[in-house]
């Protein structure tokens, strides 16, 4: 609070030169030399410290509310090679996997993203896919973005009221515009302001409003024919739009035309635009769901190949452990084919084989593990997933011309953009028909009312006119008015629209040639899966051959063996040999299985081959009813127009 010092009232003298002057000196002052002082500033209260100076920026924690998830307080600890335990063994299809999945994926997880530090689940998870998105599409409100409930409350009917009493007193100055009192005298007015109206939008474009309106004033006046007096009226107001803005097409399209500045809301806030980016929403949903069973799938074919990896290893390392025990036991024995040498070779491959296992053994619990993520379970439950489906390995020769009509088809990236294109076009449309100049037809019609009292008996006791109820001369209708005419107005050469169209044209030109684009690219991301089906399945039955191949070589080397051979090598490589082309059968058959995956994948099949079919969840019953009836009223409708109840005369 600043203190002001009061100075004793001078009398009025005339200000010569001099002292205007000096008045202008002070000013000139004041910007420059005055504001170099401080001002001094007196507070009310006692003094206290500033807190908030050295913890304004202090690190905070939220105080959580949400309690945390089971599957991550009851997870046990994860699996590792020194944290053997033994668990469960949770035999699972691919089917199951895959309805797990789904049951569990309200947040579309990615399996490339895991353990990137770019992690959007962590740094952005409002970015991720969800089963909300479409609803959230739906229920959008803000621009760019309005879903159809949004767009469509353009069109809702606005109410308005208000009720604002008002007192005021005021001296005079003058008797001929003070109602009669004498200058000085006090002019003591008491108000009231009454509104309330209805305006409503159609998509025509129309306007169409109905107001009613009451002014009260009382005053101490004396030239009045009544000290208080209700004044107001009735009125219909019509605004239809003949050029610019005007039918059902462009406010489908863009919405009712508005008086915002040019560019503020575009022309993508109609109805048919919204329902676009719910497709568009829906598009990416399932996208997302695409790209989600595929991971799975694949993981779960990894998994698979890494339990027979191990298999592989652990046979290996067994029949190498027994080989060394022989060659270990002839040595201790002196018997023939125990040298030093062979010992030693026997347990160096004993110990590579053991150190494949323990390898393929980790590659099982990382598998699994990421394929516990992409399904939405813990970490560790007590049960450890085992496939139960087998790889395929016969040979699948799919039809190109087939598969490449269902990509065009199917593909939910070529769905989107397709949805993109139209939605560029409708926006053409409806800027198109904003090169045209605004030209409105515009109409009012009101009825007065004026009275002493605002309802009551009509006789006022002053005049014979029926002066005393407002309402009473309101509702009889004689002092009307009405106004009817146009509006026109166009800025000069128009350049904001014919700008807009050439954006939106471009825009249409690079929407349609990415589609053009993407078309091809789906093509050719369909051929390299072609080549992949190819190339993995001759992989196979290249590695079928080693096995075969290696077999023979292994049951050679064995049988050539003879006891006083001072080294085994030629037998260990047989069998290690043997042990690789194991694993590169197992590996050939992961990869042509992921292939497989990959082409359904990429022929936008994926949904198709696994049964999995996207539909509404189920709607809570006032949904329901809500939908009930508003089917009711737009089946109404459409019968009572069929039955020429509210179609308009045809014109002659």
């Amino acid at each position: 609070m600043f203190r002001s010092r009061l100075t004793q009232r001078q009398p009025a003298r005339r200000h010569g030169p001099g002292t205007i002057r000096a008045v202008l000196a002070l000013m000139l002052c004041v910007p420059t030399g005055c504001q170099r002082e401080r001002l001094q500033r007196h507070y009310v209260g006692p003094e206290r410290p500033a807190q908030y100076v050295d913890h304004a920026t202090e690190i905070k924690h939220p105080v959580e509310v949400q309690p945390v998830s089971c599957e991550v307080c009851e997870a046990d600890l994860p699996r590792t090679l020194r944290n053997a335990q033994h668990d469960q063994v949770w035999d699972l299809s691919l089917s199951e996997v895959i309805h797990l999945t789904l049951s569990n994926s309200r947040v579309i997880r990615s399996s490339a993203t895991f353990l990137s530090p770019g992690n959007p689940l962590m740094s952005n998870p409002d970015s991720l896919p969800s089963v909300y998105d479409p609803a959230l599409q739906d229920t959008g409100t803000l621009f760019g973005r309005r879903g159809v409930e949004a767009a469509l409350s353009e069109f809702d009917a606005q109410f308005t009221t208000s009720m604002i009493w008002g007192h005021n007193e005021t001296i005079q100055n003058n008797r001929f515009t003070s109602g009669g009192l004498d200058p000085g005298d006090t002019l003591v007015e008491e108000t009231g302001a009454f509104s309330t109206g209805v305006r409503k939008r159609f998509a025509t474009g129309a306007q169409f409003g109905v107001s009613h309106v009451w002014d009260y004033s009382k005053n101490n006046a004396a030239g009045r024919l009544f000290p208080s007096v209700y004044e107001g009226n009735l009125r219909a107001e019509f605004r239809q739009p003949l050029l610019a803005g005007a039918g059902t097409e462009y406010t489908r399209i863009a919405g009712p035309i508005s008086e915002n500045i040019q560019g503020v809301t575009g022309v993508n806030q109609g109805v048919l635009i919204a329902r676009i980016d719910n497709d568009i929403a829906l598009a990416e949903f399932e996208l997302a769901v695409h790209l989600l069973l595929r991971d799975v799938e694949t993981l779960y074919w990894e998994l698979v190949g890494a339990y027979q990896s191990y298999h592989t290893q652990v046979t290996t390392r067994v029949e190498l452990k027994e080989l060394w025990d022989k060659v270990r036991t002839r040595l201790e024995g002196d018997a023939a084919g125990g040298g030093r040498l062979a010992e030693a070779e026997a347990h160096e491959a004993y110990l590579r084989a053991e150190a494949a296992s323990i390898a393929a053994l980790d590659q099982i619990y990382d598998t699994e593990a990421r394929l516990r993520r992409l399904i939405g379970l813990s970490i560790n439950d007590g049960r450890v997933i085992r496939p139960l489906d087998s790889p395929i390995a016969a040979e699948i020769v799919p039809d190109w011309h087939t598969s490449l009509g269902l990509a065009l088809v199917l593909r939910p990236e070529l769905r989107r953009q397709k949805w993109n294109v139209k939605s560029i076009d409708l926006q053409l449309t409806a800027a198109e028909n904003l090169l045209q100049p605004r030209l409105d037809l515009v109409a009012s019609a009101q009825t007065n009312g004026f009275g002493d009292n605002l309802a009551g008996g009509v006789n006022d006791g002053v005049t014979n006119n029926g002066l005393g109820s407002a309402y009473h001369r309101l509702l009889a209708g004689q002092q009307t008015g009405w106004n009817v005419g146009v509006e026109y107005s166009t800025p000069i050469g128009r350049r904001f629209a014919h700008t807009q169209v050439r954006n939106l044209e471009l825009q249409l030109a690079k929407s349609r040639e990415a589609l053009h684009q993407q078309e091809i690219e789906v093509s050719h991301e369909l051929a390299a899966a072609f080549r992949d089906v190819d190339r993995s399945w001759l992989a196979l039955q290249n590695a079928d051959e080693q096995i075969i191949a290696g077999c023979q070589r292994y049951e050679a080397t064995r049988d050539r063996l003879l006891p006083d051979d001072v080294s085994i090598n030629g037998l260990l490589q047989a069998r290690e040999s043997l042990a690789q082309a194991e694993l590169r059968y197992v590996a050939a058959l992961t990869e042509y299985n992921t292939a497989l995956t990959n082409l359904h994948y990429r022929s936008g099949r994926v949904l198709e081959v696994n049964s999995v079919q996207l539909s509404e969840g189920n709607w809570t019953p006032a949904a329901r009813q809500d939908a009930v009836d508003r089917h009711a009223a737009r089946q109404h409708a459409h019968q009572a127009y069929l039955k020429g109840e509210d179609r308009p005369p045809l014109s002659q």
